[in-house]
């Protein structure tokens, strides 16, 4: 359930669902891989993971797309569509053929009949390759907001 909660919440965008990855810059891939998510476009988000994406989360790890699309995918995908997610904080860190984007958000709506109000954390590097981006680590996590407030 964490898993599924974080991975598709953090990567919720608001951008246009242009997926290809050539001549985007990190922080709009990153972007279009929430869009995907949030779209359900599964050959999107094949477009933007690079075949040997390292996914960590909770203590586990997916070792490439595949296994990706054969587990938490659809899940992420679900939980994307229903949860509103609101990125508060973006850091990009650019240096020629590696980037990492930093991000913060917080979920906030209904999740298999309960409640989520999350704090979410996601750092993907991504690798360019001629003028394309692929993203070739996520790592995410997330704690669960009290009632108190947001941080």
């Amino acid at each position: 359930m964490k898993l599924t909660v974080l991975a598709a919440a953090i990567s919720i965008v608001f951008a246009p669902p242009a997926y290809a990855a050539d001549s985007m810059t990190p922080a709009a891939v990153v972007d279009a891989f929430g869009a995907a998510l949030k779209a359900g476009d599964a050959a999107a988000l094949e477009q933007l993971l690079a075949p040997d994406v390292y996914i960590a989360e909770s203590g586990g790890a997916e070792r490439s797309f595949a296994e990706y699309a054969g587990h938490h995918m659809p899940a992420d995908i679900a939980f994307s569509k229903a949860v509103a997610t609101t990125v508060k904080d973006r850091r990009v860190f650019e240096n020629g053929s590696l980037a990492t984007v930093v991000s913060e958000a917080v979920s906030k709506g209904t999740w298999r009949d309960k409640p989520v109000h999350s704090r979410l954390m996601e750092t993907m590097t991504l690798q360019k390759t001629g003028d394309d981006w692929r993203i070739v680590h996520i790592h995410w996590s997330s704690a669960k907001i009290e009632e108190h407030g947001d941080h």
